[in-house]
């Protein structure tokens, strides 16, 4: 993967969220089957948790086993934890200041922080893809790619409902700003964090990263707990998590 295919890749995996605007601008749209594909996007993610913070996780301990390398063994350690809960709680916290301001706010202004939300997680999984990329993790940085790409792809899903639900619907002016603010943040976390190489960097962004996707699968798994087809819901988890590992595999044997 050279260059250009890293920014053209990290444009798309952004670009996906557009498909759930659209998709969840029609109406009409089966419920189940927009459950179905959340659930998808689910398994992969909680696939990537594991990948994340299982990488950055090693990196750490591989300099905490060598005694000249122990400060930065604990460094690293600490930067990932940090980094973890940092991409964790801001989530959390801004979920607050939004839920606080809803019931005053219209649809399309909760519609426009939701999608602000969503930029400031991409922001920190768009450098996870640059950073791997940089430490020439070439199955990590596909499969981030992937999961990311799919992932976004649900995410418009959020961002419109507020409206939907009112029997509303954006201006298509509207939905390409709304595709801006969410989803343009991954693309720009790709480039900057493809500019330099640095092992502190990659772990505390890939412990961002973590946090993040432990918030959206949070998200996610709320949507559809009251949803009578659970058998279903978890198959779809199970299937995107097999698609997750295996999308690792075969990046993994051909970097190899």
């Amino acid at each position: 993967m050279n260059f250009a295919s890293l920014l053209l890749l990290g444009f798309i995996a952004g670009a996906t969220i557009i498909f759930g605007l659209l998709v969840g601008r029609l109406k009409a749209f089966n419920p189940i089957l927009r459950s179905f594909l959340s659930m998808l996007a689910a398994g992969i993610l909680i696939f990537l948790i594991v990948d994340v913070l299982g990488d950055a996780g090693d990196t750490a301990a591989a300099s905490l086993k060598a005694p000249e390398q122990i400060g930065a063994g604990i460094l690293l350690a600490l930067l990932l934890a940090g980094g973890f809960a940092l991409g964790l709680l801001s989530l959390v916290w801004f979920e607050q200041r939004l839920l606080r301001g809803k019931r005053s706010g219209s649809p399309e202004r909760l519609s426009f922080m939701i999608a602000t939300a969503i930029g400031l997680h991409n922001l920190s999984e768009g450098l996870a893809i640059g950073q791997s990329y940089t430490q020439g993790l070439q199955g990590l940085t596909t499969t981030l790619i992937i999961g990311f790409a799919l992932h976004n792809a649900t995410e418009g899903f959020g961002i419109v409902g507020p409206v939907v639900q009112q029997g509303g619907r954006f201006s298509w002016g509207s939905l390409l700003l709304l595709a801006a603010i969410g989803g343009g943040p991954t693309f720009v976390g790709t480039l900057l964090g493809s500019l330099w190489t640095s092992i502190y960097l990659s772990v505390a962004v890939l412990g961002m990263a973590g946090g993040a996707l432990v918030y959206v699968v949070k998200e996610l798994f709320a949507g559809v707990r009251k949803e009578s087809l659970q058998v279903l819901i978890m198959t779809a988890v199970a299937v995107g998590f097999i698609i997750g590992w295996a999308t690792d595999v075969v990046a993994s044997s051909g970097a190899g």
